[in-house]
Parts: C-alpha cells; structure tokens; sequence
C-alpha cells in the first residue's frame, strides 16, 4: 500500500443540490458517522454547526440567483483525525462583502469553535474547497503514568559514554515517546498528538511522519526527532519536534538524531530537510550549524510563549519568540532561475551564497499587476492551536492583493496571530507583486527553497502580535545578520 493510500480512508461523500432544505439530512449523516468514530457529542454539535455554516455560505454566494447547482461534501479519516469537506464549482469569491459586512465561512466563531484545523484550496475549474479537520479521540498519556512519575526522577545524571542507540520509531514505542514528551516539556507543546500513544501509531502508519528515537541499553527512550513530509512525493522533509530528556542534556543527542535523520533522508532521495530552531537559546542553533545546516531566514513572533525548557536557563518568555528558519541539505538541489523582489533581491542572493544554492537571480521583464490576467489563487491553512496560518500562492494574478487582503481581513477577525505567506520564486510575478503585498503589512521572512516545486519567499504578518526581539540569541554572525534585517523589515 503506498504512503496516498495509507493516509486517506474515504468514509462518504454527498452531492447535494444547493438549496437548504438538504443540508440537515446531510448534517445527519455526518452526525452518524462522527459518533461511529468515537468522537463525543460535545464535540459533534460543534462540528455540525460549523459544516452547516460552510453549506450555508456555499448556497447563498458560490452561485447566482436560480441557478440550479450542487456541491459536495466528503468525509475522509486520515491518520488520528477526521477531515470533513465541502467541495463547490461556484463562482470565485467577491472580496466586496468584506465592505458591506457580509461575513464568510471563516470569521463564523463556529468554525474555530469545532475545529482543529481549517483548510482552504483553491482548485481552479473543480472550484473551491474547505476542510474542517477534527483530531480522533485517544487516550491521553496521563492515563499510562503512574502519579510517582509525573516529574522526572531526581536522580544523578547518566555517566555521558553511556550506550545511546538511535533508531527509527516503531508503534511499538509510542507510549515511550509520549513519556519522553512529557519528562521534557510537561503538558506545554502544541502538538498534542505526542501525548496521545494512539494517534501517534496511526500517524507513522500514515507514512507522512517518522521519528527518530534515541534508547538506551535498558530500552528507555530518552529523545525523539519528528520527520515530516507534506505530502507523498514531496522533495522535502521538516524536522518537527525534538526532545531530549533533561537527564540525557550533553551527550550530544540532538546532533546524533540530526544526522541520522539526515542520512534516512538522503537514502530515500529527498532535497534536504527544513527546520526552526528557537531563539530563547542557542543550542538547537548551534547543533544546526554543526552538521552543516544554513539559515534561511527569521520568523518573528512565530514561537508560542507557553513552552516550557525544562532545566535549560534564561526562563519563559511571555511574549511570542523568534526562530531561525535551516535548510539541511540531503541530495543535489537543480539549479533555478529565481525572479527575487528588488527590494530584497540582495540578501536573498546572501541565502543562497551562503547555503551554496545553485540559484540564478533574474529581472523579469516589466510586467505589473494591471497585466496579468484575473485568477489568483492560495491555499490557505489555519491552525487554532498555534494561533498561526499558512499562505501558499498556487497561481499568481492581478487579483492577487485583494485576495490576500480579503483571507488576511478573516485570519485577523478570528484571532490568528502568526500568518505565513509563500510566494513561488521560479515565477516573475513573485517579483511583481510582492511590493503590493508587502503594503498590506506583511514582511521579509526568508526563502525556503525547494517547498513547493521550487523555491519560495516567505512573507510573514503579525497580527497585533508583541514579538520579543530583545531577548533572542543568535548563534552565528550569519543569523545575526538575516535576524537585523528582519526586525528591520518589520518596522
């Protein structure tokens, strides 16, 4: 079974007639279904509400008065959640109701209320498309851990040539890595699915996640590495979250988990892998740049303040942190022209030189929003629990700004404080167009190269958001500089 399969389980899918009188039935259904995956009825109401407000919304604006139309809605599991969408062939969104104060799907507080995650794609002539992901019900790791082991032992640490072995993650070992979760960050990481042994086991089954594990001879897993991929075939990895038990702190772990991972990746035939290292202190940095990984950029704001370090010095930051955004490099990028904004064409050419990038920058020819043709399009991801959004441009047009504008408007509504936006640089209008975008308040992040078919810029916004800055420790003069230009880009 290949890694498509294993990630997707179609439960339903509806064609409805776009008229209203149709929606309860379908809701019914979904209710149905929702209960037989075990999810609560405190949790299924919710979620009713917010898939109604989606149909609602497709009815009365994806299609003209009268027009006789249907449109979808697909119910699909997928590793430790259940993806709930609803598909239209309507007409493309008019950023004008923003004006009038006409609300859409995503500012309905019902939306966030019951999701985890909201998606939203632009599919060209299939339409339109939103997801609403809501995670599976699991048993918590609480349930596993005796009360005598709710903190770590206050023992001495482990003599540092004791015996490390690091390997690949089997289902076998989930309840040991939620422990390990737990020993080095209490109950602080977003990510909940590290404390939840069930979800982790359908996730490696998916095929989109692997983790490195580092055991020692008496079997303990005593840090972790996620490897994740977006989507099956992509050319890069992300290395998520990594963990070191604070006993095992100085035995040089997080290289060793680094570098294995480095060379799984490599044997699989991936570009390279992406990171974020943390600001609050060097040493993730530092292990970064040992093994011969180069910044690519500095989001601001982009850290949640609730995280908790434990046994590392320099305390808590109430405030949203920066990270240092590494590309590690596993195979022989091809080489690409690069249509850079000239405001920032200069130190992205210093990425590249500095991360040894075959990259050739051009001047597109003269070429402004007023020509290009109507039809931009974005993928757009929302993520409740981090407070943070995504923006992938899939398809430059002079349309382009409004659209932003009109997503931006709705992320900020709803509270989201960290938006990311990606702007493909093989394609001129990344050129054309930033500067527009940039008016809209969004700033230099960064490049990350070979994202999405290629290399992309990263713009980013904060939404009323008080970075800390001040506090952030940089780890080399290279970093210290991309980090200046940055905070200077922001304003």
């Amino acid at each position: 079974m290949d890694t498509e399969q294993r990630t997707q389980q179609q439960i339903a899918r509806l064609t409805l007639a776009a008229d209203l009188a149709f929606v309860r039935a379908a809701l019914a259904l979904v209710r149905e279904a929702c209960a037989g995956l075990g999810l609560h009825r405190d949790d299924i109401s919710p979620l009713e509400r917010a898939i109604e407000e989606v149909c609602v919304n497709v009815i009365h604006y994806a299609f003209e008065p009268g027009q006789r139309a249907t449109f979808d809605i697909a119910l699909q599991r997928q590793p430790g959640q259940l993806v709930i969408a609803v598909e239209d062939q309507g007409l493309p969104f008019d950023f004008t109701r923003l004006e009038d104060g006409t609300s859409s799907a995503l500012t309905s507080p019902a939306l966030h209320a019951a999701a985890d995650a909201v998606h939203f794609s632009s599919l060209g002539r299939r339409g339109n498309r939103v997801e609403i992901v809501k995670r599976l019900p699991y048993p918590h790791i609480e349930a596993s851990i005796d009360p005598a082991q709710r903190a770590p032992a206050d023992a001495p640490p482990p003599p540092l040539d004791i015996p490390i072995t690091i390997r690949v993650m089997t289902p076998d070992d989930a309840i040991a890595v939620a422990r390990c979760t737990y020993h080095c960050y209490g109950y602080t990481i977003p990510d909940e699915y590290l404390y939840y042994p069930d979800r982790l086991r359908q996730m490696l089954d998916g095929g989109l996640l692997e983790i490195c594990v580092a055991v020692t001879g008496e079997g303990e897993i005593v840090g972790f590495l996620t490897v994740e991929l977006d989507h099956a075939g992509a050319a890069l990895a992300n290395l998520g979250e990594a963990m070191v038990d604070p006993r095992f702190r100085g035995h040089g772990l997080f290289e060793k988990m680094k570098t294995f991972a480095k060379q799984r990746a490599a044997a699989k035939g991936l570009l390279g892998l992406s990171s974020e290292s943390v600001t609050v202190h060097p040493y993730s940095q530092k292990g970064c740049i040992a093994l011969g990984a180069s910044e690519t950029g500095v989001q601001l704001g982009d850290e949640v303040p609730a995280v908790d370090f434990k046994q590392i010095g320099g305390g808590v930051s109430k405030k949203r942190t920066a990270t240092v955004l590494y590309y590690l490099r596993t195979g022989q990028e091809p080489p690409r022209v690069i249509y850079a904004p000239s405001r920032h064409q200069a130190m992205i050419g210093r990425i590249y030189e500095h991360g040894g990038f075959r990259r050739t920058l051009q001047t597109a020819p003269v070429v402004g929003a007023p020509t290009l043709a109507p039809g931009a399009q974005l993928k757009v991801q929302v993520f409740p629990e981090w407070s943070e959004a995504s923006l992938l441009v899939t398809r430059y047009g002079s349309d382009l700004a409004e659209l932003v504008r009109f997503r931006l408007r709705e992320l900020c509504l709803s509270r989201i404080d960290w938006i990311g936006l990606d702007l493909p640089l093989g394609d001129p209008g990344a050129q054309s167009l930033c500067a527009s975008l940039e008016g809209l308040g969004f700033f230099f992040a960064g490049v990350i190269p070979e994202l999405a078919d290629g290399d992309v810029l990263r713009l980013q916004y904060l939404n009323e958001v008080d970075a800390d800055v001040e506090s952030a420790q940089i780890a080399s003069d290279f970093g210290k500089e991309l980090f200046a230009y940055v905070v200077r880009a922001m304003g």
